[in-house]
């Protein structure tokens, strides 16, 4: 497969799966199975472009209560050293 991007050519090599993805009837499944670097380096920036962008239907998972007191703590934990002065 060849795609082209805003950061140059993409090739890869792929398989294809099954028609109908999503729901569309003319849409064509595939997976990578290969790809050289310079076209992966590619291939990652523009998808990444693309989700700034809000082209992108992953869903963000929102930090869980644990998540947010472990920050928290790293952050109170980090101004008390600094409030403490040097270690010697």
């Amino acid at each position: 497969m060849a795609l082209g991007t805003v950061f140059g050519k993409v090739t890869a090599h792929i398989e294809f799966l099954h028609h109908g993805a999503d729901g569309v009837s003319q849409a064509q499944a595939f997976r990578f199975l290969a790809m050289d670097d310079v076209s992966t380096k590619r291939f990652n920036a523009a998808v990444k472009r693309m989700q700034v962008a809000g082209f992108s239907d992953v869903v963000e998972q929102k930090p869980t209560l644990i998540d947010t007191a472990l920050e928290g703590w790293s952050k109170l934990r980090a101004s008390v050293r600094q409030l403490s002065g040097p270690r010697t």
